[in-house]
C-alpha cells in the first residue's frame, strides 16, 4: 500500500537531500583530481569555476576538461539511470529483489555490441547506442512476452524465470562472440565487467539524450506507480490505464539501461542497492523516490568509480567489479531478510 512519508519533518527530508548533494559534489570534485599519474589538486578546479588563481597550468586544465570531467559526468549519469531503472522494475514487478538485469536488458545490449565487435552480420557499421538499444529492446521484449508481463495479471515468478533463461542464453552468445574475436577479447572482457576507462565527451554526448528522455518519462509515471502499489483493481478504478503504464515504464527502463551499457558496459547491483536505500530514507512515494534515487545513484557510482581507480593504482579496476563486491553481500542480506 502506498503511504505517506514516515513521521519525518520537512527539515529532516531537506537535511537528507543536503547530505546527498554534498556527497555528490565532494565525489565529483575528488573524482576530477585524485588518482592521477599527473599531480592534480583541488585548486586546479578553481579556474574552471571562473576564479583567477594567478597560475597558468594548461596541462592540468586540459587533463581535467578532456579526460576527468567527461568520465565523471558519465559515471554520475549512469548511476542515476540505473537507480531509476531499478525503482521502476521493482514498482512494476512488486518484487524487492528485482533489478534491471531481471529483464535481460543489460545482457541483450552487451550481447549485441559483442556480436558487432566479432563482425557478425555487418553490425559493426552501426553506432554503439543504436546497437545497445536494439539488443536491450529485443531481449526485454522477449523476457516480458515469455514472462506474461502484458497479460491482465502477470505472474512475478514466471517473469523471473523468463529473465534467467533469456539472460543465460545471451551470456552464451556473448562468450561465443568473444571466441570469434580473439584479438579483441581482452578489451571486451574489460568492457563487459563494466568499465569507465574509455569514456570521453563522445560517450557523454551519446548518453545524455537517451538518459534525459528515460528519466523524464519515469518522473511522468511516478504518480501512476503510487496508484499501482494499491493493486491493479484499485488502480483501474482510479482511472489508471495499467497496460500503457507498463509499456511506458518498460520503454523508460530500456532507454536508461541501454544508454548506460553502450557507454560503460553492464554495471550490476546499482539498480538493486540504491532503490532500497532510498525507500528507507524517503518512503514509498515515487514522486519523491525517483528523483532521490537518481541523486543517490549518481553519488554512489561516482564514489564507486573513484574507488575503482584507487584500489590498485596505477592499474585500474573496472567499476562493475566494485559495485559487484558491494552489491553481493547486500543482495544476500536482502534475500535472507525476505524469507518467510
Amino acid at each position: 500500500m502506498v503511504t505517506s512519508l514516515p513521521a519525518r519533518t520537512l527539515l529532516s527530508i531537506a537535511a537528507l537531500v543536503a547530505v546527498l548533494v554534498m556527497a555528490l559534489v565532494v565525489g565529483l570534485a575528488q573524482s576530477l583530481v585524485l588518482w592521477s599519474s599527473f599531480e592534480l589538486q583541488l585548486r586546479d578546479l578553481l579556474p574552471l569555476l571562473g576564479f583567477d588563481t594567478g597560475s597558468d597550468d594548461t596541462l592540468a586544465r586540459q587533463l581535467i576538461l578532456e579526460l576527468r570531467l567527461p568520465r565523471t559526468l558519465v559515471a554520475a549519469m549512469i548511476g542515476a539511470n540505473l537507480a531509476v531503472a531499478g525503482v521502476q522494475v521493482q514498482a512494476l514487478t512488486r518484487n524487492p529483489l528485482a533489478s534491471p538485469t531481471l529483464l535481460g536488458i543489460n545482457a541483450g545490449a552487451a550481447c549485441m555490441i559483442a556480436l558487432s565487435v566479432a563482425g557478425v552480420l555487418g553490425l559493426a557499421t552501426l553506432p554503439l547506442p543504436l546497437l545497445a538499444l536494439i539488443g536491450g529492446s529485443v531481449s526485454a521484449l522477449l523476457v516480458l512476452t515469455l514472462g506474461g508481463y502484458f497479460q491482465a495479471h502477470p505472474n512475478p515468478v514466471r517473469l523471473i524465470l523468463a529473465g534467467i533463461a533469456v539472460t543465460a542464453l545471451l551470456a552464451g552468445l556473448t562468450r561465443a562472440a568473444l571466441i570469434l574475436s580473439e584479438d579483441m577479447a581482452y578489451s571486451m572482457l574489460h568492457w563487459l565487467a563494466g568499465s569507465l576507462a574509455q569514456t570521453g565527451w563522445d560517450s557523454w554526448h551519446q548518453l545524455w539524450p537517451f538518459s534525459l528522455a528515460g528519466l523524464a518519462l519515469a518522473l511522468l509515471l511516478s504518480h501512476a506507480f503510487n496508484l499501482l502499489a494499491l493493486g491493479d483493481d484499485t488502480a483501474l478504478g482510479l482511472g489508471i490505464r495499467i497496460h500503457w503504464v507498463r509499456r511506458l515504464a518498460a520503454a523508460s527502463t530500456v532507454l536508461l539501461c541501454t544508454a548506460s551499457v553502450a557507454a560503460a558496459g553492464p554495471i550490476a547491483f546499482v539498480g538493486l542497492i540504491v532503490p532500497h536505500l532510498c525507500r528507507r530514507l524517503f518512503g514509498q512515494n515515487h514522486r519523491l523516490l525517483i528523483p532521490m534515487a537518481a541523486l543517490t545513484g549518481a553519488a554512489f557510482l561516482v564514489w564507486a568509480d573513484l574507488l575503482s581507480r584507487g584500489v590498485a593504482f596505477p592499474a585500474e579496476t573496472p567499476v562493475g567489479v566494485i559495485t559487484a563486491l558491494l552489491g553481493t553481500p547486500f543482495f544476500i542480506l536482502l534475500a535472507a531478510r525476505s524469507r518467510t
